[in-house]
């Protein structure tokens, strides 16, 4: 990239951020008596936005060639209050260099985050991996396996941080790493956990900070967590439960997954006879039988987030759930929306902040035609949006 193109972005972050000023952390806001309640209202809506900084396709690009600043407008007028920005380590992560960070990559990542919150929306800044290309679903990757690269990603979030303390810390939320896996190892990843968040908070004092449970950030791991002596500390976890249902026909899930064809929802014995006649290997037809004995329906899914609640409770910790969707190339509109919004009613009756995922992909609340977002009504309305 030409420095003056260099020069050119980073000229753009600064005036983006400088003209919206309440994007930008000068005095913060947060000091003030009753922003921590305005901050849950702000990240109370969300949807997140892959495919820019993280699973983009070829070089990266600035966020308007991406989302639009078309698409952040129906973003804002379907009613969502907030973003979620994946990244992958890989593209903003230079090893050789002294702060770890790529400038090139920096100055489109923090162009684009101004230019969201200039639209009005909050950013959940979201680590989502060490490096996709490399991983695959193994988002933490060489974390706690390689001491040399936890040290330098401890480094790295400290550089990172200082970046990201020019966002006023009312509209930045800070997500330190998406998923982290740990396989079998999960009681490894808390400690990990606990150093990184000091160190980002030592930068960004004011800034809320999400931690997580091992074991891909699931509902088991996260209730066995010790939170930590800090009140702005969110707990995250992601729920795409049950996975039968929501990833069918996924070819990057679990093998058995993949084949998996007109799964219901609600599920029962009689449900789920259709699916299980299109398969011929009997494991499948018994984890089919088994998810119709289960009989997920509304109250099944409260039950399952009930269990984060009562733990969130017994702390005094807040609870957010920044991933949940189903996989729309085979999960049927009829099925798909009602568990959506079954999902979301149960959120919301215990209060937690939410985010789909995810905009215009395979688990996408909107189709391109001609390149232009185009709603699915149905699915904003089992997500209580405004689609009129």
């Amino acid at each position: 990239m030409k420095k003056t193109k260099i020069f050119s972005l980073v000229m753009i972050a600064l005036l983006t951020s400088l003209w919206f000023g309440h994007g930008c952390q000068k005095e913060s806001s947060s000091k003030k008596a009753g922003m921590v309640a305005d901050r849950s209202e702000r990240f109370s809506r969300g949807i997140n936005l892959p495919f820019w900084f993280w699973l983009n396709e070829g070089e990266l690009r600035s966020l308007q060639e991406r989302f639009s600043d078309e698409d952040l407008r129906l973003i804002k007028k379907l009613g969502f209050t907030f973003v979620r920005v994946p990244v992958d380590m890989a593209n903003i992560y230079e090893s050789e260099r002294e702060d770890y960070l790529k400038p090139p990559a920096m100055e489109l990542l923090i162009s684009g985050i101004a230019r969201i919150i200039n639209h009005g929306l909050a950013v959940n800044f979201d680590l989502h991996s060490i490096s996709q290309r490399k991983g695959g679903s193994d988002y933490s990757g060489p974390l706690g396996k390689d001491a040399a690269f936890t040290e330098k990603f401890l480094r790295f979030w400290e550089k990172l941080a200082e970046r990201l303390s020019i966002f006023d810390p009312d509209w930045l939320l800070v997500e330190p790493m998406n998923e982290p896996v740990f396989l079998g190892e999960e009681d490894r990843w808390p400690p990990i956990q606990e150093k990184i968040i000091a160190v980002i908070r030592k930068k960004l004092p004011h800034h809320t900070i999400l931690a997580t449970g091992a074991f891909w950030s699931n509902i088991s791991t996260l209730i066995k967590l010790k939170p930590l002596d800090d009140p702005q500390v969110w707990y995250c976890f992601h729920f795409y439960e049950p996975h039968i249902f929501t990833h069918q026909g996924a070819t990057w899930s679990s093998e058995w997954v993949q084949p998996l064809r007109e799964v219901p929802y609600p599920s029962s014995p009689e449900a789920v006879e259709k699916a299980i006649s299109l398969q011929s290997r009997e494991d499948i037809k018994s984890y089919l039988r088994a998810y119709g004995e289960e009989r997920w329906d509304g109250e099944k899914i409260d039950q399952a987030i009930r269990k984060a609640v009562a733990w969130a409770e017994a702390h005094g910790v807040k609870l957010f759930c920044n991933e949940f969707g189903a996989y729309r190339d085979y999960c049927r509109p009829e099925y798909r929306v009602p568990w959506v919004r079954d999902v979301r009613i149960a959120l919301e009756k215990y209060r937690i902040g939410w985010a789909m995922w995810e905009f215009d992909g395979s688990f996408g609340l909107v189709y391109r035609q001609n390149g232009q977002a185009v709603v699915d009504t149905d699915l904003a309305e089992a997500l209580g949006l405004k689609t009129k």
